[in-house]
């Protein structure tokens, strides 16, 4: 016969509860990991990308930029301050696949200007040649290098205008004859535009940059810190995005194309119906990118409450599109994506707040995701970062199934040009 004590019966109450209490705990961390998304060293069993476990500091600075040669040699333009507020475009190389980075060297000294999405851009033309465009002063400006980045030509003006107004949010592209275009939004038609919208223009260059054409508007009411997004195809067909404002303040993603090298451009096609009602300007534009005749485009949106990521896609060369919803998955505040077309998938970088971490108020990270040519959307996956806050990312193609993102680490002793390099799990 067994006895029971008074003291064994407040010990067995008292495990009980114990041992309650564990699973209970044990069952809300296995509910909180079922919900949370998954983490980098998760990566591998998603069938993303498998990225280096640290990034790559490439200096102080913003606005990172990469051009990859086929070798894998590397080319950087970044924007960083001097010691009396002016800013500097920088350049700088690397031979060991990001490993080591030379010696930078300025491309344009104190009139630039690179913030946020105003930031520069480097891209490749069809031989040498290496072009930068960026906002310096009031103007848009552009040097090249022939010579594999040893330098660069004095900086010529691409707006043909004298007007005292902003030239800025520029993008540029390179199409398969080695035609330049480059796109911004510009203060010219105040007079005929909606109050606190922009114009957007392009010039081209078919001289691989040593002149720019007249310069030719596409579109007025344009939200004025949206930067455009141009894309190519392998015709030559030039496709330009923007962010169209109504009179009832709605903004909402439009595209436009041109069969005659940027000559004249089609009516405008609106991506979705309806837009987002906003009396201000987000500073966030679409991305947009082609690859065999799919038109993929991602944007930012507040619509009903909600920082969200959108998508779209069109399979008729932008005549029309198919809205594929919101892909950004779990993740909090997400904003400025980027895409990249690697064989017919959308892969997209974006920056956004892991929603587990400090009940959603952790760090802003990088993450990725792609898209099929079908229009599925993987779970994002989070990209491995320095620790401060991550602004503006951007992805890059490299051969051999290499992929890498560049960003702009944002911290107390200011902004860092950041590099992670990743292969792609096949």
């Amino acid at each position: 016969m067994i006895m029971f004590t008074a003291r064994s019966v407040r010990l067995c109450i008292g495990l009980f509860i114990f041992l309650s209490a564990v699973s209970s705990v044990g069952a809300k961390n296995s509910l909180l990991e079922a919900n949370s998304l998954p983490k980098v060293d998760q990566v591998k069993k998603e069938g993303l990308v498998s990225w280096e476990s640290k990034p790559r500091l490439v200096d102080q600075g913003n606005g990172l930029q990469l051009l990859l040669q086929a070798s894998e040699g590397m080319s950087f333009i970044y924007a960083a301050r001097k010691g009396d507020g002016s800013q500097n475009l920088y350049y700088s190389s690397s031979h060991t696949m990001g490993d080591t980075f030379s010696k930078p060297y300025p491309i344009s000294k104190g009139e630039v200007n690179s913030h946020g999405e105003n930031g520069p851009i480097l891209r490749q033309g069809p031989g040498i040649g290496r072009f930068a465009v960026w906002q310096g002063g009031n103007d848009l400006k552009f040097a090249r290098s022939m010579n594999f980045g040893h330098s660069f030509t004095p900086a010529i003006k691409v707006n043909d205008d004298a007007e005292k107004t902003y030239h800025s949010f520029q993008t540029m592209e390179v199409g398969p004859k080695g035609t330049i275009y480059v796109a911004w939004l510009d203060g010219r038609g105040k007079d005929t535009n909606l109050p606190g919208t922009s114009s957007l223009y392009i010039a081209r260059s078919f001289d691989q940059g040593t002149t720019f054409g007249k310069n030719i508007k596409i579109a007025g009411n344009v939200c004025p810190c949206c930067r455009p997004s141009l894309a190519i195809d392998e015709s030559g067909k030039v496709y330009v995005s923007w962010r169209h404002v109504y009179k009832d303040h709605n903004r909402v993603v439009a595209v436009s194309s041109s069969q005659d090298n940027g000559e004249t451009w089609s009516e405008k096609t609106l991506v979705t119906p309806e837009g987002w009602k906003i009396n201000g300007c987000p500073h966030s534009g679409a991305s947009m990118e082609i690859q065999d005749g799919n038109l993929f485009i991602t944007w930012y949106s507040g619509v009903d409450n909600r920082a969200a990521l959108r998508a779209g896609i069109s399979l008729d060369e932008g005549k029309t599109f198919k809205y594929l919803g919101e892909v950004q998955g779990k993740v909090l505040d997400a904003n400025h994506p980027d895409i990249q077309m690697i064989n017919g998938e959308a892969w997209v970088v974006f920056q956004g707040r892991d929603p587990i971490s400090d009940k959603g108020w952790g760090v802003i990270r990088p993450w990725i995701l792609k898209i099929s040519g079908e229009g599925k959307i993987s779970q994002p996956q989070q990209v491995p970062f320095l620790g401060d806050s991550v602004a503006y990312p951007y992805l890059f193609k490299g051969t051999g199934g290499r992929i890498y993102a560049t960003w702009t680490e944002i911290s107390e002793n200011g902004p860092k040009a950041v590099l992670c390099r990743g292969r792609i799990i096949q």
